[in-house]
């Protein structure tokens, strides 16, 4: 009963911020804090097309309040005008926060376990507006959320995932559904496994997509408005004791977006910087 109360209070603040100081810097992942654990997180993600080039920048905190549930909060910024679709794959200008809940943790032997993650909450607009389409609408609160279960071990690790997003309506204007997904798989080379007070090097190949319903402005349908991309690109981690780098890249497979209204994306782009403060206990 306690651990059902400590849950629900974490799922009642508001929002959700996918971390990306253990994995992948993209795609949807297991790992949470550990009790008592601070994280924070700093970078840059960038989409650029041919209607121009948008570049989000932010800060990620987030803190273990048990072994398997972590609180967390992400406040971003936008710079550029591209007019592209809402992804959130990428993020834009809302702010978040929320839980993720660990609720699978197997250890199938030394150094390899099974995992499987839950986050629940709440995105907010933020106080700059979107670019395109988007920056004509009324904004109001959102609902989120992520799904992701995977297998790690020394040398591989394997992720899949999946998120939901649902805004809701404000003067007759309403954002899009999203419907997001990941798959990635991960090395770790011998020769690359270093000690604590080494730096330690992964990579990984990131396969993301997403699928946007229609823009809803004064009450009516804007035609042609949703969107389904899917995108492939290989990312790289580094970790140094409690400081870890990443960054990576990705390039479409399928886009499937009204050219007239998004113009055509060709590029996604991210690189973060995670500090982890380990707790005594």
């Amino acid at each position: 009963m306690k651990s059902l109360m400590v849950l629900a209070c974490a799922f009642a603040l508001p929002g959700v911020a996918v971390a990306a100081d253990h994995g992948p810097v993209f795609s949807y992942a297991t790992p949470v804090n550990s009790q008592r654990e601070l994280s924070f997180d700093t970078g840059i993600f960038g989409r650029s097309g041919s209607q121009g080039t948008q570049l989000s920048t932010g800060s990620g905190f987030g803190y273990g309040i048990t072994p398997h549930i972590t609180v967390n909060a992400f406040l971003p910024a936008m710079f550029g005008s591209g007019a592209l679709p809402e992804s959130r794959i990428v993020p834009g200008s809302e702010w978040s926060a929320g839980a993720s809940w660990r609720f699978q943790h197997s250890v199938t032997s030394v150094g390899k376990r099974i995992e499987s993650t839950a986050s629940l909450g709440l995105v907010v607009p933020g106080p700059q507006q979107e670019s395109g389409v988007l920056a004509n609408l009324h904004r109001a609160p959102g609902v989120a959320a992520t799904l992701a279960t995977g297998f790690a071990s020394r040398s591989q690790y394997a992720w899949v995932g999946g998120g939901y997003t649902r805004f809701a309506e404000a003067s007759h204007d309403r954002r899009p559904d999203t419907i997001s997904w990941s798959g990635v798989y991960g090395y770790r080379p011998a020769r690359l496994r270093r000690g604590y007070d080494k730096w330690d090097y992964r990579g990984f190949a990131e396969l993301t997509g997403e699928h946007t319903g229609n823009v809803r402005t004064t009450g009516a349908i804007l035609p042609a408005s949703s969107t389904t991309t899917l995108w492939l690109g290989p990312s790289v981690l580094a970790i140094f004791k409690n400081i870890a780098i990443s960054g990576g890249v990705q390039a479409p497979l399928l886009r499937d977006a009204s050219e007239s209204i998004y113009g055509r994306e060709h590029v996604r782009f991210a690189i973060n910087f995670s500090y982890l403060k380990y707790s005594a206990h």
